[in-house]
């Protein structure tokens, strides 16, 4: 792919977020006692990360399972740029033709992407709803803060019955991660 392609892909990509998110106003859980079970889903959609003003875009497909996670990200275009599988064995990274393993999802991601993917409280926030397993607290503008990150959810406009954000965006320090999804399935 040449370069002046790759650019303009990623432009488009750029325009595409934030058009998605014009249109979008805040979302609030609509069952909060239910969802502190751990049910499988599969997302996909787009994802922005901002470190230090110098922004990635690209896409995401994710498969959640209560003992494993598939997350795969993708360029504009659809080349795969990393593979995340963490499974009781641990976490594997495959980015760039290297493996990477490890124990932990974030200092992985921090390691070797340059950023914290938060995995674990993600498989949480992604549905609109706290992680069980840590303090949270919500904000009067309906932000969420927890473990230092403040996560805010929202939802198309004039949808009044979506049990699930349409994006979610965190931020925490130098970093900014936004997920905008397109399909969502849970059972």
């Amino acid at each position: 792919m040449s370069a002046r392609l790759f650019v303009r892909a990623v432009l488009l990509a750029a325009t595409l977020l934030v058009t998605a998110c014009a249109t979008q106003q805040p979302f609030q859980p609509v069952n909060l006692p239910g969802q502190a079970i751990d049910t499988p889903f599969s997302v996909s959609g787009r994802l922005a990360v901002k470190v230090d003003d110098k922004g990635s875009y690209g896409n995401f497909d994710w498969q959640h399972a209560p003992t494993r996670d598939v997350v795969s990200i993708t360029t504009p275009v659809g080349s795969t740029v990393a593979r995340l599988t963490r499974d009781a064995d641990g976490v594997l990274l495959e980015a760039d033709g290297k493996e990477t393993r490890s124990a932990n999802v974030e200092e992985l991601t921090n390691e070797t992407l340059g950023w914290t993917l938060p995995l674990d409280n993600l498989v949480w926030w992604i549905r609109g709803v706290p992680a069980p397993n840590a303090p949270s607290e919500r904000l009067a503008d309906g932000a969420l803060q927890q473990q230092g990150w403040t996560i805010r959810f929202f939802r198309d406009e004039g949808d009044t019955v979506s049990r699930v954000p349409k994006r979610v965006e965190l931020v925490r320090d130098r970093l900014s991660i936004k997920l905008v999804t397109h399909a969502w399935q849970q059972p």
